[in-house]
């Protein structure tokens, strides 16, 4: 692949709202591997974050490997008010986007954990990035 090749699908990737939110979220990431994910409910309302160098009690409780960073998805359901909007979550919708440090688009597809966890909560859809566009999971 071409670096023109890389830089036209990204730009298609991110016409997509939710995969430019989820684009901005990676970028933001000091994490070695970037990660940004966007967590859309059925209300509309989203909720966004990047992975970062930190651990969380859940991690522990739901990964079944060492994970020594919050993954973008997890830490995009952790800022929901799960009290709130519990009947929001399930059926919503998740983007993940990942690019390396030199602009090139990376597979994205969420960890088995992670999908996990997305199942728990009634997470339907998941698209993610892939090295030349994108793919989606029904959970």
């Amino acid at each position: 692949m071409t670096v023109e090749d890389n830089e036209q699908i990204k730009n298609s990737l991110t016409e997509n709202r939710w995969f430019r939110l989820a684009k901005d979220q990676c970028l933001n990431s000091l994490h070695q591997t970037r990660f940004g994910a966007v967590l859309i409910l059925k209300n509309g309302k989203y909720f966004s974050a990047c992975n970062v160098e930190k651990s969380h009690p859940l991690i522990r409780k739901h990964y079944d490997f060492f994970a020594v960073s919050l993954h973008a998805e997890l830490n995009a359901l952790l800022r929901v008010n799960v009290v709130r909007h519990r009947h929001q979550i399930a059926g919503s919708t998740f983007y993940v986007y990942r690019e390396d440090r030199n602009g090139w688009l990376k597979p994205a597809h969420p960890c088995s954990s992670c999908f996990s966890i997305m199942k728990d909560v009634g997470v339907r859809k998941c698209f993610y990035t892939t090295s030349d566009g994108y793919n989606v999971t029904y959970l």
